[in-house]
């Protein structure tokens, strides 16, 4: 936390820390000013007796001190923790969608279709036609993508989805970084020529060449523009809360994302972003406290050095609740673990003081007796009065507060539930896209309609699902298989046995090879499978059609690595202290609405285990979310629970429907 977050000024912006601070000063002056009557008005009562009073007062005084201090402290730290939260979502959410385009980007430049398009400079109408047709094809598939362009070395543009985009040539300089830079793809984002009257374009680019050999001739590049508007606007919405902003940062700090380009203009620069610490931004009545982070990275993919960013209104930011879910909170636990330890040690310290001030008066009133100083004895009442009523307020204060911290974590871990299922949802998303591209692979349509197939033809099926597989690492194996479910090749050498036997037919092969459309898919129900060595997953199946009849000549399936693929998605939504640890003694599960467990993390339930019912959770509709304090195993948790809710198209246009739940737990 920034030394600047540290300074009372925030305390007005506080109105509980505001009152309870007022309250106690008034309660001293009180104090105070009874004291002095007691002086003044029994001269004859032992000094030790009024000076013991002081030193209470003077205790109180003190930790009254500390308290105001810790609670501000713990206040700006929960604020801290909850914008740094959504802030890590915003980045690591995008840079996890944008790792599938680097892929994406390099398996579709060494496509042969688009190969042998560019092979001929010159190309007919009808040869762009057929091209135009099949990239059409790729975007219905990865609806991510705005327009997709083919270019010849020089920058001509051979072929685009967008007819309304009207380049012809491009001098971008992305064109010679792609052809001469030596990677495998380059990532733009700035204004371009390639996409005209758009104030910038992401794009993902790579060279098309001859063959995969090294040295082979260059061909073209191949440009994917990424929806990123579009994407950020579905990301925002999740996200922002009424009057707060949220934001991407490029490298230079500066706007390219915003929840509210009114509030918050493209272009505009954050200076103080790149501290990683709630920071003060603006001035005036347009005060914001911000926390930016960076992201984790996605199996070593950065991205552009990006960030994300979450504002919130200084005169608002400190009042608590959202209204994204239902929580119930029943039985809190006045000394749990998220109160502080500062915190607690003042309201032991209260109480000594408090005992303290009972002895002094009760020692008070016996000498007031004996010297029959009855004047004395209202003083002495009215003082233990107001040091009973001082440590309640101490006592309200931190109740009070750890009913905020728990009301926040309740949140959180609302927040962190739908977090985990919208990755879940959005990674598979990207599995249907895969397997119905790669079933309209022109080479294994040839192949497969053929009466009998030679060892090199087998051979070549089983290249092109190695390289398939090299780039889409959460595969453990891609098969293609005949319409009698014969299995012909493999991409995983070590399963090689497989080739010659035929699909479980509980799989849902049989229905992929019903297939006729090339937008529909199958999934199999998660379920424990010999193509998993026995454990339950998922495998995304789909017919592959003729090149030239059209008829239906075999299948592909894909088997999702799904144990350490949920256990990933599931790690990486729990929440996390100030030092990225995993809160101890948190865990996560994907379920189905009967209890299956589909995934879990580490040390916890196995995928196909089932859990009893917990409240209603299962019931939950799609997209809502629920927290409420349980008790599990014996013992307590925050619980929070999402219902998937799809990703673009997947599970939201009857393409397939399988429920799936997010259940986080933090103890308390």
């Amino acid at each position: 936390m920034s030394e600047e977050m540290s300074d009372k000024p925030f305390l007005k912006e506080m109105p509980f820390v505001e009152a309870c601070n007022e309250t106690l000063m008034e309660l001293g002056e009180w104090w105070r000013k009874v004291a002095l009557i007691g002086k003044i008005t029994s001269l004859d009562i032992a000094a030790t007796i009024l000076d013991d009073m002081d030193d209470a007062r003077d205790g109180f005084q003190q930790l009254q001190s500390e308290l105001i201090d810790n609670l501000v402290r713990e206040n700006l730290r929960k604020l801290e923790q909850e914008l740094g939260s959504r802030a890590r979502f915003a980045i690591d959410i995008l840079v996890r969608n944008l790792f599938e385009r680097t892929a994406d980007v390099g398996f579709l430049a060494t496509d042969e279709d688009i190969r042998g398009f560019l092979r001929h400079p010159n190309a007919s109408p009808e040869a762009t036609d057929r091209i135009v047709q099949r990239l059409r094809e790729y975007r219905l598939k990865y609806s991510v993508y705005d327009e997709i362009l083919l270019l010849d070395p020089q920058g001509k543009v051979c072929a685009q989805l967008d007819q309304n985009n009207r380049v012809v040539r491009s001098s971008d300089p992305l064109i010679r970084e792609t052809l001469d830079g030596g990677a495998s793809y380059v990532e733009t984002f700035r204004p371009t020529d390639l996409l005209p009257g758009r104030r910038a374009g992401l794009i993902y680019s790579a060279p098309v060449t001859d063959s995969g050999q090294p040295g082979a001739q260059v061909l073209g590049v191949l440009c994917l523009s990424f929806r990123f508007d579009d994407e950020m606007l579905g990301i925002f919405t999740n996200l922002a809360r009424p009057g707060e902003l949220v934001a991407i940062l490029d490298s230079n700090d500066r706007v390219i994302a915003s929840s509210n380009e009114r509030c918050l203009p493209i272009g505009k620069s954050q200076p103080g972003s790149r501290h990683g610490q709630l920071s003060r931004i603006g001035s005036g009545k347009d005060v914001y406290l911000a926390r930016s982070c960076q992201t984790r990275g996605y199996q070593g993919y950065m991205g552009l050095a990006w960030q994300g960013q979450v504002m919130a209104p200084l005169q608002s930011a400190f009042q608590a609740g959202d209204q994204a879910g239902e929580t119930t909170l029943t039985g809190l636990h006045q000394d749990g673990e998220f109160i502080s330890v500062a915190l607690r040690n003042i309201r032991k310290h209260a109480a000594r003081v408090t005992d303290d001030l009972s002895l002094i008066v009760l020692n008070g009133q016996i000498v007031a007796a004996k010297r029959d100083a009855q004047e004395f004895m209202p003083v002495l009442s009215e003082i233990r009065v107001i040091g009973n009523r001082t440590r309640k307020v101490f006592d309200n204060s931190i109740s009070s507060l750890y009913a905020t911290v728990l009301e926040s974590l309740m949140s959180e871990v609302r927040f962190q539930a739908f977090l985990a299922v919208d990755i879940m949802d959005r990674n598979l998303y990207e599995r249907a896209n895969d397997v119905r591209w790669w079933a309209l692979t022109s080479r294994f349509g040839e192949i497969l309609a053929q009466p009998s197939r030679t060892e090199q033809q087998c051979q070549a099926l089983t290249d092109i699902l190695v390289y398939i597989n090299s780039l889409y690492t959460v595969y453990t194996n891609l098969i293609l298989f005949d319409t009698h479910r014969r299995i012909l090749s493999v991409s995983n050498p070590g399963e090689r046995h497989l080739v010659g036997t035929t699909l479980p037919a509980d799989c849902g092969c049989a229905d992929a090879l019903k297939v006729r459309d090339s937008q529909r898919y199958v999934v199999s129900p998660f379920r424990a499978t010999p193509l998993y060595h026995n454990r339950p997953t998922y495998i995304y199946m789909t017919s592959v059609r003729s090149p030239q009849s059209g008829g239906v000549v075999g299948g592909i399936a894909i088997v999702f690595d799904s144990e350490p693929q949920f256990r990933a998605m599931l790690e990486n939504a729990l929440p996390r202290d100030e030092d990225g640890n995993i809160f101890k003694g948190s865990f996560a599960i994907f379920t189905d609405r009967q209890g299956t467990v589909i995934g879990a993390t580490e040390g916890q339930l196995c995928p196909g285990d089932v859990i009893e019912p917990i409240g209603d959770f299962f019931k939950l509709e799609n997209g809502k979310r629920q927290s409420a304090l349980i008790t599990y195993g014996g013992l307590n948790y925050a619980l929070g629970a999402t219902a998937s809710q799809g990703y673009r198209e997947y599970k939201t246009s009857s393409d397939y429907q399988n429920d799936v739940l997010a259940l986080v737990f933090v103890p308390v």
